[in-house]
């Protein structure tokens, strides 16, 4: 399944608008030190900003991140002035972001759950389901 899912991703062209981006950002690259500090700073370039909300709008997506919880979070980002996404529709810069970031967690937790011999816990096997999902939703793209 993931697989296929990986077969529903377009190839990706270079974007649009280049900004400075984390690189690697996700909920955990914020800490509370005297303000909000941005850490782990080492993959900082320049790219389309949308990958950097990929990881949060993927948890949302899979239902891993609750609605309330990704609502604030979007909601905080476009107040402070963040360019990823339009406000009234987010998804139009977030969708093969965010499907491609379900698709690589999934492939992941399978490949860490073969190699330790464990079952997937509830947060990866959410994972696996929206890569089902994924496929229903997305025709396969001939990649040439």
């Amino acid at each position: 399944m993931v697989l296929r899912a990986f077969g529903t991703l377009p190839l990706v062209e270079a974007p649009a608008r280049v900004v400075v981006c984390h690189g690697d950002w996700h909920l955990g690259q914020m800490v509370l030190a005297g303000g909000w500090r941005l850490i782990d700073v080492d993959d900082l370039g320049f790219g389309d900003p949308a990958w950097d909300l990929a990881r949060p709008a993927a948890l949302y997506a899979a239902g891993v991140l609750d609605p309330e919880t990704w609502g604030r979070f979007l909601d905080s980002y476009v107040a402070a002035g963040g360019v990823a996404v339009d406000a009234r529709d987010p998804w139009v810069a977030l969708d093969v972001p965010a499907r491609a970031l379900v698709i690589q967690m999934a492939a992941r937790a399978l490949v860490a759950a073969q190699r330790d011999e464990k079952v997937l816990d509830e947060a990866q096997e959410a994972l696996l389901e929206a890569c089902d999902r994924i496929v229903a939703a997305h025709p396969h793209m001939a990649r040439g």
